[in-house]
């Protein structure tokens, strides 16, 4: 596989529509758009094999919508994460008829007679997740280039592009001669051989119609890694997906079934003291419990160091912090490199590091 990395200019705030435009001369055929939080097990083939087999302009991959997020707690706040939901209606057969953000909305959703009027039944749906994965038909990626005030393609394009399906305009499909026709028009050329090229050939001169479909993956795992309750979210379940990352876990059997349960993963390293224990925890390298530290559901990232009898539940911990003794904090996040004393007591707290602040 020959693959052409582009970088984007640094200090350009583009979104996919914008960097789509700046790579348009290498985009030849249908373009598959990629979300880099993404983490899933999808078969992308079966997906490109749908899109064909529909002739699709746009094909979507829908998910469903994880339930462990509706319900986890946000470390670092006190208030309840709002999920902001897709409202995503289709036909029978799967074709798009609405995918808008839940907040492009008030209390109805408002659809045109004669879209109901072609389409004799409807679903509209609100447990499904657009995993922004996209196929994307050449000629519908043209429509991107033209319209320079698009930019995201979650919010501005996908409403855009369903939408103009039942506007009554096809996509015409470039003649295969128009480019050699353009080309000779600048030179010296021979209309009599030009028109018995147009009429000979053999290429098709068909308009084709603009479609858009969902692909629905039910059994997929899929989740977008976009948010901090995401990430925490992600972190928990890594003992069970490592082999969504081509990773081979094996779980090391040093410490006591008592002491680190089956739900958690420890780096290299690691130093658990008597009566300490981890429970549904993601814990990096180089870390130590001293006695009786209690680690439930959180986070730890690398070089981390738990004094006598520290408590912690459902936090996130960056790298160098030192706990001294008697420490409790739930649903807190603190950043790196920094030293809680003894018997502080946090809950729905940020404390951010002293060189860098900490983007939630």
């Amino acid at each position: 596989m020959k693959l052409d990395f582009v970088a984007i200019p640094k200090n350009e705030d583009w979104g996919t529509g914008d960097s789509l435009r700046y790579i348009k001369d290498k985009i030849k055929s249908h373009v598959i758009i990629l979300s880099c939080d993404i983490i899933s097990d999808f078969s992308l083939k079966k997906m490109l094999n749908y899109h064909h087999s529909r002739s699709s302009s746009l094909t979507v991959l829908l998910v469903p919508f994880l339930k462990s997020l509706k319900d986890a707690e946000v470390p670092g706040s006190k208030k309840k994460c709002k999920f902001e939901r897709d409202i995503i209606a289709m036909n029978s057969e799967k074709k798009l008829i609405l995918i808008n953000s839940e907040a492009d909305f008030e209390e109805t959703v408002p659809f045109k007679l004669n879209i109901l009027e072609q389409n004799s039944e409807v679903k509209v749906h609100s447990n499904l997740m657009d995993a922004h994965v996209y196929i994307i038909r050449k000629d519908l990626l043209d429509f991107i280039i033209v319209n320079e005030h698009i930019s995201t393609l979650k919010g501005e394009f996908l409403p855009a592009a369903v939408k103009k399906q039942f506007q009554g305009r096809k996509l015409h499909k470039p003649h295969p001669y128009d480019a050699q026709l353009c080309c000779d028009l600048n030179e010296n050329f021979n209309l009599k051989n030009i028109a018995i090229d147009l009429t000979t050939s053999k290429c098709s001169t068909k308009t084709e119609e603009l479609i858009c479909f969902a692909y629905i993956d039910k059994k997929c795992f899929c989740t977008r890694v976009n948010t901090v309750v995401a990430f925490a979210d992600i972190n928990k379940k890594i003992s069970k997906n490592f082999s969504l990352m081509g990773v081979e876990y094996v779980k090391s059997h040093q410490f006591l079934k008592s002491q680190v349960d089956a739900d958690s993963v420890l780096g290299e390293n690691c130093e658990l003291l008597t009566k300490s224990s981890v429970k549904q925890t993601s814990m990096g390298s180089n870390c130590k419990l001293d006695e009786k530290a209690k680690i439930t559901n959180s986070i730890i990232m690398d070089n981390v160091i738990f004094g006598k009898g520290c408590v912690i539940q459902n936090c996130i911990i960056c790298s160098g912090v030192v706990f001294e003794d008697n420490c409790s904090l739930k649903n807190s996040i603190i950043g790196p490199d920094q030293t809680i004393q003894t018997l502080t007591k946090l809950n729905n707290e940020i404390l951010h590091g002293s060189d860098s602040l900490m983007e939630i």
